[in-house]
């Protein structure tokens, strides 16, 4: 799918408590799953998890554009997710992100239950004209997406087939040469969903 404007892009950081995790797991994977089937503006959806006992999530969602947002925000699975979520998030950080440049294979995923997909977000605080350097980090991915914050304060989110793979490239290394200030979170999936070919113009 070609995008002609730039999408709605967001992350979410969401903390609960591990003992509510199975829950947290059913309720967003129906979500995604739900959205990602009758939504045509829903373009990606990607819940992970960062420790082992599941407690730090790290949610990142696009949409088509605002009318495409609005659907989904009013759809009975967000309603209900969103109602479950008050009782079980313990603190919620989101950021509103400015997408450069767009990678992703030419096909639909649903991703759910086990799997050996991972993610990693960089957040990297560099000015703008180290832009095509951020972009050449991203290597043996099945998608990245290059976004900032604001023009010093950038975000990177790759995925990759499996963690073997993205352990091979010494991303610490290439960080080093354009910043003092970044960081580095390794990300188990636990459902995500995208169209096809995502491509932004």
């Amino acid at each position: 799918m070609k995008l002609l404007k730039k999408p709605i892009f967001s992350l979410y950081k969401l903390t609960i408590d591990p003992k509510n995790r199975q829950d947290f797991l059913a309720e967003g994977m129906n979500n995604l799953i739900t959205s990602h089937r009758n939504e045509a503006g829903t373009l990606m959806m990607c819940a992970t998890h960062e420790d082992e006992a599941g407690s730090v999530n790290y949610i990142f969602e696009m949409y088509q554009d605002e009318a495409s947002y609005q659907i989904h925000a009013a759809s009975p699975q967000f309603q209900r997710y969103a109602k479950f979520a008050q009782k079980v998030v313990q603190s919620k950080k989101i950021h509103k992100l400015n997408l450069e440049t767009l990678h992703a294979n030419d096909q639909v995923l649903e991703i759910k239950d086990e799997n050996p997909y991972f993610a990693r977000l960089l957040e990297i605080t560099t000015d703008y004209s180290k832009l095509e350097v951020l972009k050449s980090i991203s290597q043996n991915t099945i998608a990245s997406f290059v976004s900032n914050i604001d023009s010093d304060h950038w975000v990177i989110i790759d995925i990759f087939q499996n963690k073997s793979t993205m352990e091979k490239v010494n991303i610490s290394q290439q960080l080093s040469k354009i910043s003092a200030e970044y960081s580095i979170h390794e990300l188990n999936i636990d459902t995500m969903v995208s169209q096809d070919d995502l491509k932004l113009e």
